[in-house]
């Protein structure tokens, strides 16, 4: 694989500002990064974990996108659920209806990464436990993987854990919070002081993902760069900062440069909002990257 994602499968019942639901809809934030990396590479491989009750439609869409899903185990427990509560402010709130314990015991660990997968140019990781997530990165850099991604869950976001926050950006490569969460770790609300904050902490190349307002990416000591959205008809926003980490992984390992990178986040991130649930895969998706791609790269020398 030349990208794997580690990361969690779950079912969304989506419910949105004006009272329409949708439920029983394919998501977790493994699922979407996943396929905000299938929008480039045809080479992309899933660490993950679903229960017994995984729907059989879901399973066709996820074998239909043409991502290796040899890392992804049934376990018998219950598939993780929960409900997405969406506001006219664009806030959202994330319920879970599975018990917090069984959503730990279906995260992956080193052991169920499938030997297939050794050599990958780049890895995206989220995970809640810190443990296991030191765990990854050390496995990781052993079987040669040269740029980790990582996207920080809500539960590393709160200033108790500034200092474990930062112990982690020594160790990986990338990291690619959200301007709530961030905002949130740091106690600051101004965008570039949070990405400054980012670097001083450790950070090699970091990412701020701030809705419509597009996102600032910047390596440690190098300028920061703005980057536009991409004019997208948006249906549902749900997962498309994963989508955009997922991007933002392929951009780097193909260019090793920022500014390109968040471009290709910001992409993968259009496709991400354009319908419930993860990217829908079609051959097209490949040029249509490239065209969206080139746009915005225009956009940015205006």
């Amino acid at each position: 694989m030349d990208y794997v994602v580690i990361g969690n499968i779950i079912i969304d019942d989506i419910v949105l500002p004006d009272g329409t639901t949708r439920m029983n809809t394919l998501g977790g934030a493994g699922t979407h990064a996943v396929m905000g990396i299938r929008v480039w590479s045809e080479r992309v491989g899933f660490v993950s974990a679903v229960g017994v009750d995984f729907p059989a439609d879901h399973w066709a869409t996820l074998t239909a996108s043409g991502v290796d899903l040899a890392g992804v185990r049934r376990e018998r427990l219950p598939t993780p659920r929960a409900w997405q509560l969406f506001e006219e402010d664009g806030k959202r709130t994330e319920v879970f209806r599975t018990d917090f314990q069984d959503l730990l015991r279906l995260e992956s660990e080193p052991s169920h990464f499938p030997p297939a997968y050794v050599g990958a140019r780049g890895v995206y990781i989220l995970t809640d436990r810190s443990d296991t997530l030191h765990s990854w990165v050390a496995f990781l850099r052993s079987k040669g993987v040269s740029l980790i991604l990582w996207e920080p869950s809500p539960y590393w976001m709160n200033p108790q854990q500034r200092e474990k926050f930062a112990a982690v950006l020594s160790e990986v490569d990338i990291v690619c919070p959200d301007l709530e969460s961030a905002s949130c770790l740091y106690e600051e609300t101004e965008p570039q002081a949070l990405l400054q904050a980012m670097h001083r902490d450790g950070a090699r190349l970091a990412a701020l993902r701030m809705g419509k307002k597009g996102s600032l990416v910047a390596e440690r000591g190098g300028q920061i760069h703005a980057i536009p959205i991409w004019p997208a008809r948006v249906v549902d926003v749900t997962g498309a900062g994963n989508a955009y980490c997922g991007g933002l992984l392929v951009g780097y390992a193909e260019t090793g440069d920022a500014r390109a990178a968040g471009l290709y986040g910001a992409v993968s991130a259009s496709f991400a909002v354009e319908q419930f649930g993860p990217i829908p895969w079609r051959p097209e998706l490949f040029q249509e990257a490239r065209r969206r791609l080139e746009a915005l790269q225009g956009m940015m020398l205006a």
